[in-house]
């Protein structure tokens, strides 16, 4: 009698090697998911710290201490042994930062690198299991920007029919500008294309139309001021209004020499005919209807505040409504801007409601100040010189920006 093989030891084997597959199956199941929780826990760790980083150098705190408490205090000790933290960081140069206005920044990069000790993998004798995550930010630092994009003039208007910058009918001044471009928050007229003379990286930006520059950016509507909403979230605070703390000086009873201060003028035309000299001063204006043309003597020169909340105002204008609507208009705003003979003036010019007529000031140096009206025009026929230097004009602070990056 032929008898059959045994088939136990076989069965034995199967059963030895299926229960090796259901371990590593199991293995994979449950020791990934626990790593896979514990890359997810990292990488949340590390985005914090890298964004608690940045903003310890934003604060000119250290960043190593910053990343390293908030890596702590996420379950990562850096021990050593179950977790590894580096920091890097890297200084960039504000030519290539990527940060506005080209401010210096930094970027922090925090690696962990973490390990757990496994359960059903050390059948298939993995007693560990590691992963490692990075996060990097970006901080760009503090820095001061100009008014309405550091443009040297800005007109405000928004409305086509009469453009917010008009450089005058065909006997009017020819324009030098130096250190920055033109900004019209409607369109923008030359009576030629060599009336107004620009530096070779500047140009003419409009919301609407422009006609007439050789350097013209038309139809920018992106970078349309709303008015006037927008204007009131520039404009200083009124020093003049009665509320406890204003520094705000009182009109001088005579003379048209301010010196040291924020003065109140509620009577601007007080100053026709005069030579309005500012030394370390702002003229803070609270007249709603004004005519200053000077009728052919007097002018502006002088030098802004330095300091403090109105540094680099040369005069503020309260906002009226409605603006001026032309320069020949009455019951408005209306100024003719000129230098007088006794040199140039610096400091921004911020009278969002009224008409400037920018006339000749007979100094190639030119003023040295950022213009913005609601209407900026030209009428006369003398040569128009504005040279805007940035660091003699009010700057506003813009507060540092900090970017997870990846």
């Amino acid at each position: 009698m032929i008898k059959k093989p045994q088939e136990k030891g076989q069965a034995l084997i199967i059963i030895a090697f299926a229960a090796v597959a259901l371990f590593a199956i199991t293995a994979l199941a449950i020791d990934g998911s626990r790593l896979f929780a514990d890359k997810r826990r990292a990488q949340n760790a590390a985005d914090s710290a890298v964004l608690a980083g940045a903003l310890a150098y934003t604060r000119g705190n250290d960043i190593l201490v910053a990343v390293n408490e908030r890596v702590a205090s996420n379950g990562f000790d850096n021990n050593g042994t179950t977790n590894f933290v580096t920091v890097t960081e890297t200084d960039i140069p504000a030519e290539s930062s990527g940060c506005p206005q080209d401010s210096v920044g930094k970027e922090i990069t925090v690696t962990i690198t973490s390990t757990i000790n496994t359960t059903f993998a050390r059948v298939i004798r993995r007693n560990t299991l590691t992963s490692a995550v990075t996060a990097t930010s970006r901080s760009c630092g503090f820095y001061q920007a100009s008014l309405f994009g550091g443009n040297a003039i800005v007109g405000l208007n928004p409305n086509n029919n009469s453009c917010a910058f008009d450089s005058g009918n065909s006997n009017a001044a020819h324009w030098t500008l130096k250190g920055g471009g033109i900004f019209s928050n409607g369109c923008a007229y030359s009576k030629n294309n060599s009336s107004v003379t620009l530096d070779p990286d500047a140009c003419v930006t409009a919301v609407g139309v422009t006609s007439n520059f050789t350097c013209q950016q038309p139809n920018q509507t992106s970078q349309a001021v709303s008015y006037p909403a927008d204007v009131q979230k520039v404009m200083p605070e009124n020093p003049c209004d009665g509320t406890p703390g204003d520094v705000g000086l009182p009109q001088p009873a005579s003379g048209s020499t301010f010196a040291n201060g924020v003065y109140c003028i509620s009577d601007l035309d007080k100053y026709d005919k005069k030579d309005i000299v500012l030394q370390n001063a702002t003229l803070y204006v609270t007249d709603m209807n004004f005519n200053l043309k000077f009728a052919g003597s007097g002018g502006f020169s002088g030098t802004a505040t330095k300091s403090g909340d109105y540094a680099g105002y040369y005069m503020i204008v309260a906002l009226k409504n409605p603006p001026c609507p032309t320069f020949t208009s009455q019951n408005s705003q209306v100024i003719v801007l000129r230098g007088n003979s006794g040199g140039t003036f610096s400091g921004t010019i911020l009278a969002p409601s009224a008409c400037i007529d920018v006339r000749g000031n007979g100094e190639p140096s030119g003023i040295h100040t950022q213009i913005i009206g609601y209407n900026v025009t030209s009428n006369g026929n003398a040569e128009v010189y504005v040279n805007f230097k940035e660091e003699e004009n009010h700057q506003d602070p813009v507060f540092p920006t900090i970017t997870l990056l990846k």
